[in-house]
């Protein structure tokens, strides 16, 4: 249950206006074109509480399980919280096109503010404690220190187009955020197929340390509601509190960012405890940001199993393709969800997607219209990633078009780089973008910087085995030019690398040393 690439990269690497409509295949449409995957269902299931069971059907809602940073919520006290925030809001003028922000981070207060907004049929924004730009609702909701909702009413509300049920922001990591508009068909949709891909029903217990305002754990709220699963929510993620759940509650299903599946890894490789517990859980849903395949096999050998990763964007529901349990093909990001089609356009082999799924728009902040520039001239959502496709539905991603490193001529994706500098001793984490050259010299295209976060207050030495590590198992073309140490990576609101953050660094110091 995972959005942006969560890929295995290959070495080698959403723009606007209107597009002409592509002619590579779908994969509903790619039979016999596309070579035929190896990958596919296991020929046992995978072990665990779920395993054999069928996929869940449609029915009606079973009564919420929920546990919020360990204290369970009775299914009573929630519904008194979600019927009292509902009046509320309606009182407030939260309806159809009058939306409702969530203007906290805290779980509680984030599953009531879901479950509320939907009771009126108002909107819900989904803007955290800092929104980054301000869309006027009619009602905002709060939080008390123990979570319980807080409505406040607002004079002057925008007009937000009646199908829109939720409103999501995209990370920023590489452009401006935008305000992602999601109707609620797609909602629906999305908690059901990847309920139906994960095979999650009521007998599951997930563990969700994200936040519920950021598309990916809100898919999880959304399965959560699809399935009756058990959910545990957590107000962020520690290390020993996440491994405490694991041994007390029966968890079945854990989802996070790659930052914290390395921070599993590494304790798993010092406590065959943390190891086992990891491996003990049927789902180890891995999204948010790439992850690299140095990670995925780190956390492979220490623990003897597999993270569950996949491929979305929050333009897309989020989820695209999820490996899951006794389904997964390593070096993909998995299968296409049912009622999902891909396919490839344009030089660069984009990824485009169509989907039940898809988001209606960018909302306009100021005047509440959508904007589709992201869309081809026949509906399909183009994604800014370039990859392949199989033609039974697996999906690779090789990166964002606008990220990729050109260098000599040569195309290379970043994570390739990154994972590369990440094996040297000292290194915490690493992002590597790339600065195209100032002189005439075009033929040599992006010079490739690496900023590294290190505890270690030694940077020249943490830069100096840096570049030995680099120069170990890279080409000469892929190494860093620059090496830039600090104690911590500017990261957005998802936990992504701040890209246009550090890009603007290496530009302003490139520009500096030319001048």
């Amino acid at each position: 249950m995972t959005p942006r690439p969560r890929a295995h990269p290959l070495p080698g690497p959403v723009p606007g206006g209107s597009a002409a409509p592509t002619t590579g295949p779908s994969v509903a449409q790619a039979a016999g074109r596309p070579a035929a995957s190896a990958c596919g269902p296991a020929t046992a299931p995978a072990p665990g509480p779920a395993a054999g069971r069928s996929a869940p059907r449609p029915t009606t809602r079973p009564a919420p399980r929920l546990t919020v940073d360990g204290e369970a919520v009775p299914a009573g006290r929630l519904a008194r919280l979600v019927d009292g925030t509902a009046r509320g809001l309606a009182a407030a003028g939260a309806a159809p096109g009058r939306a409702v922000a969530l203007a906290c981070d805290h779980p509680l207060a984030a599953v009531v503010a879901a479950l509320a907004a939907e009771a009126v049929g108002a909107p819900l924004l989904l803007d955290g404690a800092a929104p980054t730009r301000h869309i006027a609702p009619a009602a905002r909701i709060r939080a008390t220190g123990s979570g319980v909702p807080v409505v406040v009413g607002d004079a002057r509300p925008l007009d937000v187009p009646d199908p829109v049920a939720a409103v999501f922001w995209t990370s920023g990591s590489s452009g401006d955020p935008k305000a992602v508009a999601v109707p609620a068909a797609a909602l629906d949709h999305q908690g059901r197929a990847t309920a139906a891909r994960m095979r999650v029903t009521d007998a599951d217990r997930l563990l969700l340390p994200l936040p519920l305002r950021h598309a990916y754990g809100y898919s999880v709220l959304r399965v959560w509601r699809a399935t009756g699963a058990h959910l545990y929510a957590e107000s962020g993620f520690h290390l020993r509190t996440t491994l405490t759940r694991l041994a007390s509650e029966g968890i079945t299903s854990l989802d996070g960012v790659p930052t914290m599946y390395r921070m599993l890894a590494a304790e798993a490789a010092r406590d065959p405890e943390a190891a086992l517990l990891l491996a003990g859980l049927r789902i180890r849903g891995c999204g948010g940001d790439v992850l690299t395949p140095a990670l995925y096999d780190d956390f492979l050998a220490v623990t003897g199993a597999p993270l569950h990763d996949g491929y979305g964007l929050s333009e897309a529901g989020p989820n695209v393709a999820l490996n899951a349990p006794g389904d997964l093909c390593p070096g993909t990001v998995g299968r296409l969800l049912d009622g999902v089609e891909a396919r490839l356009g344009g030089p660069d082999r984009e990824i485009q997607v169509a989907s039940p799924s898809l988001m209606l728009g960018y909302l306009d902040p100021a005047t509440g219209g959508l904007d589709r520039t992201p869309f081809t001239a026949d509906g399909w959502l183009r994604t800014g990633d370039t990859g392949a496709i199989t033609a039974d539905g697996w999906l690779t991603v090789r990166g964002r078009i606008k990220e990729v490193l050109v260098v000599h001529g040569e195309t290379l994706a970043p994570t390739v780089v990154e994972d590369a500098v990440r094996a040297a001793a000292g290194v915490l984490d690493a992002a590597v973008v790339g600065i195209r050259g100032g002189d005439d010299r075009r033929d040599r295209g992006d010079n490739v910087w690496a900023f590294v976060e290190s505890a270690d207050p030694d940077h020249r030495a943490v830069a100096t085995r840096v570049a030995e590590a680099c120069r170990r198992t890279l080409p000469p073309h892929a190494r860093p030019r620059a090496i830039r140490v600090m104690p911590r990576l500017p990261r957005t609101g998802s936990g992504k690398f701040d890209r246009v953050r550090l890009r603007g660094w290496a530009s302003g110091t490139a520009a500096t040393a030319a001048a």
